[in-house]
């Protein structure tokens, strides 16, 4: 399949596009953190950006398509092989299967250049938009962890997926 998606490192001229998303309530109404301002956006780059620095994660790769900014995608944890996955789009651009090409290039990375043996992610029981999408690239569901977050002043259930090395590797033998 022809690549239609490029993954890579944030710069700042990205602000204005990641503006976009990061400031629509519908981009981000399952992402945690919201900016209103530019200088919000900024301020929260930064934090973010050091703090993957600082924990020794790779920083978030941005999601370009014909060099426009459409989201972000990362591994927010690591731990004793595990990377944790994390993903937003620009809602104008949902429903092409740009995430579903930047969740395998970047399982892609996860398995085969930073040698996870799991890589999961944790969505909002009620995103059914991300649920699927996982499903698409073969993320296995593992069940809800009730009121596991507190979000907006309220308790939030959170739905486990995973995908292990060994499925990855296989599908790629038999595929």
């Amino acid at each position: 399949m022809e690549k239609r998606i490029l993954l890579r490192n944030m710069r700042k001229e990205d602000t204005q596009d990641l503006f976009e998303v990061f400031s629509d309530p519908q981009s981000t109404k399952y992402w945690l953190g919201r900016c209103d301002t530019m200088d919000e956006l900024k301020r929260m780059l930064k934090v973010e950006y050091f703090s993957y620095l600082k924990r020794g994660l790779s920083p978030p790769k941005v999601i370009v398509l014909d060099k426009r900014v459409i989201g972000v995608i990362n591994f927010n944890e690591e731990f004793d092989g595990i990377g944790r996955i994390g993903f937003i789009l620009n809602r104008l651009y949902e429903h092409h299967g740009y995430m579903k090409e930047a969740l395998e290039m970047f399982m892609r990375e996860g398995f085969e250049k930073l040698g996870y043996h799991r890589i999961e992610a944790l969505v909002f029981h009620d995103n059914e938009k991300s649920a699927r999408t996982l499903k698409s690239v073969g993320f296995s569901y593992e069940g809800t962890m009730r009121s596991y977050l507190r979000y907006q002043g309220r308790l939030i259930d959170i739905d486990l997926f995973s995908r292990l090395r060994r499925e990855y590797d296989e599908e790629r033998i038999v595929g």
